[in-house]
C-alpha cells in the first residue's frame, strides 16, 4: 500500500515537491488556532491515515512522525522515499500540485477557450484537476520539473 503523508506548515516546499512526485501528500499551510499544538497535527494527521512529516521536534519518537532532519529539498525527498520505502510509488506530474489530486486526462477540446491559444494549437495532451480544475500540459514548466525529478532520482540512486 502506497503511503499517504500530512506535511506541516513548515514544509511546504517539500509538500510541492512529494506531489510533483506523484506522492499523496496533504498540507497544513497555516497555523490554525485548532492546529497550534503539534499534538492536535498529529492527531489530524492519523485521523486520516497520513503520515506526519514534520521539522517540529516536540514530536521526535511518536509514531506515523517522519521528522525532516534536513533543511535541503533534496536530502529531504531521500530521506522520505528512503525511509518508507516509495521507491516504486513515483509517478511523476500524476498529482495536482495545488490540491493533492489525483489528475485526470481530458480530451483537447474540453480545454478550448480555458487554455492560451498558442497552447490549445500546439499542445495534444491535458490534464486536470478533478477539484480545482487546474488544467496540465506538457511545456517549458514540465521540462524544468523534469530536470528536478531527474535529479532527485540520480540522488536517490546514489544514496
Amino acid at each position: 500500500m502506497t503511503e499517504k503523508f500530512l506535511a506541516d506548515f513548515m514544509l511546504g516546499r517539500l509538500t510541492r515537491t512529494l506531489r510533483l512526485l506523484g506522492i499523496d501528500t496533504a498540507y497544513i499551510n497555516v497555523q490554525d488556532d485548532n492546529l497550534s499544538n503539534p499534538l492536535a497535527i498529529l492527531k489530524e494527521a492519523q485521523a486520516g491515515g497520513r503520515i506526519l512529516l514534520t521539522r517540529n521536534t516536540k514530536l521526535i519518537g511518536y509514531p506515523s512522525v517522519v521528522f525532516i532532519k534536513s533543511e535541503k529539498i533534496e536530502e529531504q525527498i531521500t530521506q522520505i522515499i528512503k525511509s518508507c520505502r516509495l521507491e516504486k510509488d513515483i509517478k511523476p506530474f500524476s498529482r495536482c500540485l495545488i490540491c493533492n489530486e489525483v489528475l485526470v486526462s481530458v480530451v483537447k477540446p474540453s480545454v478550448k477557450g480555458r487554455v492560451p491559444f498558442f497552447v490549445f494549437q500546439t499542445k495534444n495532451e491535458f490534464s486536470i484537476c478533478p477539484k480545482c480544475q487546474k488544467i496540465y500540459w506538457s511545456g517549458t514548466h514540465e521540462k524544468n520539473m523534469r530536470k528536478i525529478v531527474e535529479k532527485l532520482t540520480k540522488q536517490l540512486k546514489k544514496d
